[in-house]
């Protein structure tokens, strides 16, 4: 094949690649779809969303996007995006500045602003971020201190100053001052057009202390693959249920970036660096992510954490309502208390989000540990039921205590019973297994069963006839026992009948009623062997015979007695009655 041919199957495979030029994609309507590979590789401003679908693969390379406000690029499960020495650069970035909430002078909020004519008043305007105010903020600068207020309020400085100059602002109670725009000019001026004036967003201005605040220039969503190297991200936000690997890559009003799936990893590399999060920490993951933070990475630092993991919705389920529990070792908070309603389940906080770790920046000097992570503990306080009631000897089912996992669902099953049934049996006089019984004489029954648990349980038990299922006579009314954990039990009782016939019982385990499933603790029925009743036998030589004969004969004597006495007295009367005048 020769070298011209080569070259133009080269230039046919390149030009496939690339459905459209940057500057058609830009201009075109709806959606930009990527369903194979595809390659950008100049400046363009972008100002559609872009889906990265089917298997689609987007390579930016070498190239300078300006994303304009609110486009979303999204990466499905199946596809991927790479940017290799590029800029993704947002239009319209987060520009406020937001601080914690500290007062201390290590940690309040501040902006530096410049003056260099000291033959001229400064004068320094903020503005708040609506709706809020500078209704009882203070200013610290040059060992003086001002009240602001209003939306926006001013700063005079005296003749003199000059070069750097920090402004540390409090609020009222700590709570965290924002900022919308400063402005440097000169005192009584409405000019900002001279030597060291200058007018911007706050975020603009060099500050520590303060986030930077505002809705994202634009989002990035990967549910697949995303990876770059050598290259920025400026003003938008990422989040991530899939895989992010980051290579001497810088992030600026990017943070935190958002795991949002216990399966999402983050990997980052050679000389990555954040700066400016929009919130205290650059990252922001779920329990069980995965974070890789390579040795020569750097965080926003300051008060801004590297990563944060968060838990939220977490689901606490019992196999019985109103167990009460008490949760201590949370992140600011000393402790927890609830119980489970009656699906059995309760929400820990609420169902609220909780900080579960903390990997503190490389600056902070009130940590020992690199990173925090919550040790909380769940105390059983109230796990009651009819088969261990108070008195009973038998603890609260549920085990005590044990530590809180970062699942999003925990069961607690442990020491609490499983009772099942082992067997039902007919006893004899000779205490040998039997299969028929007298009409209306009473019938032993042993019941069997045993507990596979780890707890005890005190239950009892009722039969109904089998075949009608009528309530079977029996003595006492409801058996029972106390079962330990990997124990079997006998519960006798006694069972009379008063049909002529084969029959049995049907017995069932009676379970607590606080229980969300009847069978939660195991139990269920079973059914005996059929019983053959019969009337009692009256043959001659029995034990009856005798005593019945005897009855008989004093019958016959009594009668007849009976009977000549009367003869005797007729007689008598009969001759009083001749001898009679």
């Amino acid at each position: 094949m020769s070298s011209r041919a080569t070259m133009l199957i080269c230039l046919v495979l390149i030009s496939a690649s690339i459905s459209l030029s940057p500057k058609a994609l830009a201009e075109a309507e709806g959606d930009i779809v990527v369903e194979s590979d595809m390659i950008w590789v100049q400046e363009m401003t972008l100002a559609q969303n872009v889906r990265v679908v089917n298997g689609g693969s987007l390579t930016i390379s070498n190239a300078q996007l300006s994303i304009e406000e609110g486009m979303n690029l999204f990466v499905d499960s199946n596809s991927s995006i790479l940017v290799e020495n590029s800029h993704l650069v947002s239009t319209d970035p987060p520009s406020g500045l937001v601080g914690y909430g500290y007062c201390d002078q290590g940690n309040r909020s501040g902006i530096k602003v410049e003056w260099p004519d000291p033959q001229r008043r400064m004068e320094v305007i903020l503005e708040a971020i609506e709706p809020s105010s500078l209704d009882g903020v203070t200013a610290y600068y040059n060992n003086q201190t001002e009240e602001l207020s209003g939306e926006e309020d001013s700063i005079v400085f005296d003749q003199g100053t000059q070069g750097e100059i920090w402004i540390g602002l409090v609020g009222p109670s700590c709570y965290p001052p924002s900022l919308s725009s400063i402005t440097v000019k000169r005192a009584n001026s409405g000019s900002v057009d001279c030597a060291g004036c200058s007018s911007g967003v706050a975020a603009d201005f060099e500050h520590r202390n303060m986030m930077t605040h505002g809705n994202p220039g634009f989002t990035i969503d990967v549910e697949g693959k995303m990876e770059a190297v050598g290259s920025s991200i400026i003003g938008g936000q990422i989040s991530s249920s899939g895989n992010l690997n980051f290579t001497d890559t810088s992030f600026d009003r990017v943070g935190p970036v958002i795991l949002t799936s216990d399966n999402s990893v983050i990997s980052l590399g050679g000389s990555t660096n954040f700066t400016n999060s929009t919130d205290d920490h650059d990252i922001r993951a779920r329990g069980h992510s995965t974070i890789e933070w390579g040795d020569d990475v750097s965080g926003s630092g300051g008060l801004t954490d590297k990563w944060e993991r968060r838990v939220a919705n977490q689901l606490i389920s019992f196999d019985a309502v109103a167990v009460a529990y008490e949760i201590s070792g949370m992140h600011n908070t000393p402790s927890y208390s609830s119980f489970s309603d009656e699906s059995g389940s309760s929400y820990v906080k609420g169902g609220n989000e909780r900080v579960v770790e903390i990997a503190w920046s490389e600056d902070n000097t009130w940590e020992e540990d690199p990173v925090w992570t919550e040790q909380a503990v769940v105390t059983i306080t109230d796990y009651r039921t009819a088969w261990n009631p108070m008195g009973s000897g038998i603890g609260d089912y549920g085990g005590g205590q044990f530590d809180l996992v970062w699942d999003q669902e925990i069961t607690v099953d442990q020491s609490t019973p499983d009772i099942e049934w082992i067997s039902i049996s007919a006893v004899g006089e000779d205490g040998n297994s039997s299969t028929t019984a007298t009409i209306g004489k009473s019938l032993t029954i042993e019941a069997v069963i045993g507990n596979k648990g780890t707890a005890a349980a005190i239950l009892a038990i009722d039969c109904n006839i089998t075949s009608s299922g009528v309530a079977a006579e029996m003595s006492p009314n409801w058996p029972n026992a106390m079962i330990g954990p990997g124990q079997q039990e006998v519960i006798s009782f006694s069972w009379r009948y008063h049909s002529e016939g084969h029959e049995g019982l049907t017995c069932r385990i009676l379970t607590p009623t606080q229980l969300v499933n009847d069978l939660a603790f195991g139990g269920g029925e079973l059914t005996s062997e059929g019983i053959s009743w019969s009337e009692a036998e009256d043959e001659e030589g029995s034990p009856l015979f005798i005593p019945l004969l005897l009855a008989l004969v004093i019958g016959v004597v009594i009668a007849g007695y009976a009977l000549v006495t009367n003869l005797d007295r007729e007689y008598e009367d009969e001759d009083d009655y001749q001898r009679t005048p």
